[in-house]
This record gives C-alpha cells, sequence and structure tokens, in this order.
C-alpha cells in the first residue's frame, strides 16, 4: 500500500510539472490575448483535475444540469478535492484565498489556471477580483466559488459569504447552485476541516 501511495504522489508531481510548463508556455504564446489565454487556462485547468483523479482513483459522477458555460455556479465545500472533482467536468476557474497563490506548486498551477485570488482583508482586493470574475464570465468561462468560505465536514452548510454575490446580481446572471456529495464510506477520509494539517491527511 505505501508503494502505491508513493508511486501515485510521484506520478501526480511528475504530471503536475509537465502541466505546469506547458502552462507557463501557453501564458507566453497568449500573452496578447486575455479571452483566449482565460479560455487556455480554464480548459487546462480541467484536463489537469481529469489527469489528478484518474491517478488518484477519483470517479466523478455528475447528475442535472450545470448551467451555461461562463455562468456564476457556488458549491459546498468540504475539501481540496473539490476542486480537483468539479474542476474535472467543465472549463471553470475558481476563487481562492490569496494564501494559496504562495503554495509551493499547487499555489502555480492555480495561478497559471487563471485563479482568481482575494484577500478577504481588503476591500479594495475584493472589488479587483469581482473585475476579474466578470471578465472570466465575459470570456465564456464558468467561475466556481465556494460561499462558505471554508471547509467542513460536510454534515451542515455553513452561512454564506455574500460579498461575491454581487458580481451576478448586478449583471443579471443566473446563480446555479452545484452539491458535492462524496461515498458516504468516504465522507471521513476526504473532509479535511478544522485547521487538518494537509500533508498526512493527503498521504
Amino acid at each position: 500500500m505505501t508503494q502505491l501511495k508513493i508511486y501515485r504522489i510521484s506520478l501526480l508531481i511528475t504530471t503536475s510539472l509537465a502541466f505546469l510548463v506547458a502552462g507557463m508556455v501557453v501564458n507566453v504564446i497568449l500573452t496578447g490575448s486575455r479571452h483566449w489565454r482565460a479560455k487556455a487556462n480554464a480548459g487546462s485547468t480541467m484536463l489537469w483535475s481529469r489527469a489528478m483523479c484518474r491517478i488518484l482513483g477519483i470517479h466523478a459522477v455528475k447528475t442535472g444540469a450545470l448551467g451555461e458555460a461562463g455562468g456564476f455556479l457556488v458549491c459546498n465545500h468540504m475539501s481540496y478535492l473539490d476542486i480537483l472533482v468539479l474542476g474535472s467536468i467543465r472549463p471553470s476557474t475558481f476563487l481562492s484565498k490569496q494564501e494559496v497563490r504562495g503554495w509551493p506548486l499547487i499555489g502555480w498551477l492555480a495561478a497559471l489556471g487563471g485563479t482568481v485570488f482575494v484577500n478577504r482583508d481588503s476591500k479594495r482586493a475584493a472589488l479587483s477580483s469581482m473585475r476579474e470574475i466578470e471578465q472570466k464570465i465575459d470570456s465564456g468561462i464558468s467561475v466556481i466559488i465556494f460561499p462558505e468560505g471554508t471547509t467542513s465536514d460536510g454534515r451542515e452548510i455553513k452561512s454564506f459569504k455574500s460579498t461575491f454575490f454581487k458580481v451576478p446580481a448586478s449583471r443579471n446572471i443566473p446563480v446555479t447552485p452545484v452539491s458535492i456529495r462524496y461515498a458516504s464510506a468516504l465522507i471521513g477520509k476526504v473532509a479535511w476541516y478544522g485547521g487538518m494539517d494537509l500533508a498526512p491527511h493527503f498521504w
């Protein structure tokens, strides 16, 4: 089992590094076109997410409609794996806390994938993030946010942070609710919340 874990993690890192290099090349090539760069980044995020899910043995089953591309989606949040599950379904971008940008490899990939980072302590930064979200939507890219602002054990939905709902409200864009549900036997292993350390949980 340990050897299998090491093999999978090595494959995750190798694959992610390959996507990182490819993403850097794509961003350089499309420097002059924000629209096409955003589309390429979202498409790359979907391919990377699918590759990660395949390596980790995650099988995502979608039921119901996700609305049109370029929409505004909100979802419950239990784990970092939520990103891979949602990202594997359609070209999308995510809203994330600013701290993630500084994470080795993951933060770099998130930035190259077009993630919108927000500094929760700055109203000016929030306004800038909202403008960035609008640009993504205008490029036909779905924006996914986790309005609870944190992860939970999945037993209940926490209060929503309302700031970023101003984007769909001001532009009359439908808000599509999405719910992730993991197999009941896995929730205890998948849920990452309450200050859990990332590395041992992922292992």
